[in-house]
């Protein structure tokens, strides 16, 4: 094929395709430009479409997170008050007991201290 022959080669020439219409090259090119610019612009929806989404979980999964924290923290809370409630009510009913018990832990403080030194 020589070159005034070959499409390619001189873009302004046409061909005739099987139904016997005459194309240029340029028409083929501009079609396929087109088709990418669609394609990109469908590629482009879907990935704003899915960070959309992901960004709605990650918030979600973020209040949840937070939500649950919140009730552990409050179940520590009323944990600690009433372990509170029960040293403060067995102290009073035993202070003697409570005392000794405080001399007790308070010595075996100090002999490990000073066993260290």
């Amino acid at each position: 094929m020589n070159q005034a022959q070959n499409p390619i080669s001189n873009p302004g020439t046409s061909r005739t395709n099987s139904s016997g219409r005459d194309t240029s090259l340029a028409e083929h090119t501009s079609k396929v430009v087109d088709d990418v610019r669609e394609l990109g612009s469908a590629a482009m929806a879907s990935a704003s479409d899915a960070l959309g989404a992901a960004k709605q979980k990650g918030s979600e999964a973020v209040d949840h997170a937070r939500e649950r924290g919140q009730q552990l923290m409050e179940k520590g809370r009323a944990g600690v008050e009433r372990s509170r409630d029960q040293m403060m009510e067995c102290v009073a009913e035993n202070p003697f007991k409570s005392v000794l018990i405080a001399a007790g832990v308070g010595a075996l403080i100090g002999y490990v201290i000073r066993g260290r030194e």
